[in-house]
């Protein structure tokens, strides 16, 4: 082999290193590019609608000064929200192709844990918006989602036929935050009780 053939393989060794240490994958960068929007967005119509109630209160602008002002703001808040639309549809295109190319990824702990925080805090909205953000419902052993199927559960299950504990996180947490200091609860019942247990991972907000 070549010296530039192992220079070639190390590189791609160090890519693949590169890929599986990073917290942040491209659907991160489209769903927090998506609340930029539509935090943008939101800002306007609240500064607009302030503007308005200003604008009609009594004594403080006159008629003719109050409709120059009324239709002049009206196009600087439509300005600012196409703006943020076409900003937006240019992001969401450029992330969309980069999501494609994205395959298969692991999450890791630090990633999993702003996740699971944002979703405490906001989950509600995440889901409203279909943001990839969002965190859906569902079953995970050692950190990986469990297939509802029962040939597939039967193989996850490391004891078959033991009783089964579901372990529940709270607000802002996942489910790899029953280890703390070293501890595993989980691991620690299912030790004690000779039982069987998988976490419920789920949209905590």
């Amino acid at each position: 082999m070549s010296r530039l053939q192992i220079s070639g393989l190390a590189e791609q060794k160090h890519g693949a290193a590169m890929t599986s240490t990073t917290h942040v994958h491209p659907s991160d960068l489209f769903g927090f590019s998506r609340l930029a929007i539509d935090a943008t967005a939101g800002l306007a119509d609240l500064v607009e609608a302030m503007h308005h109630a200003i604008a009609r209160a009594p004594g403080i602008l006159d008629r003719p000064a109050q409709g120059l002002a009324g239709g002049t703001a009206d196009l600087a808040y439509e300005t600012v929200r196409e703006v943020t639309r076409l900003v937006g549809g240019r992001i969401a295109a450029i992330l969309a192709s980069l999501m494609a190319m994205e395959g298969e990824r692991h999450s890791t702990p630090e990633r999993e844990a702003v996740l699971a925080a944002l979703n405490g805090v906001m989950g509600d909205y995440l889901a409203a918006t279909d943001n990839p953000l969002a965190i859906s419902m569902r079953l995970r052993r050692d950190g990986q989602p469990l297939t509802l199927e029962r040939q597939a559960l039967a193989a996850a299950m490391l004891q078959r036929g033991s009783k089964l504990i579901v372990l529940v996180h709270g607000l802002c947490m996942n489910d790899p935050q029953w280890t703390r200091n070293g501890h595993n609860h989980g691991a620690a019942l299912a030790s004690e009780l000779g039982c069987t247990t998988v976490h419920l991972h789920y949209d905590s907000g």
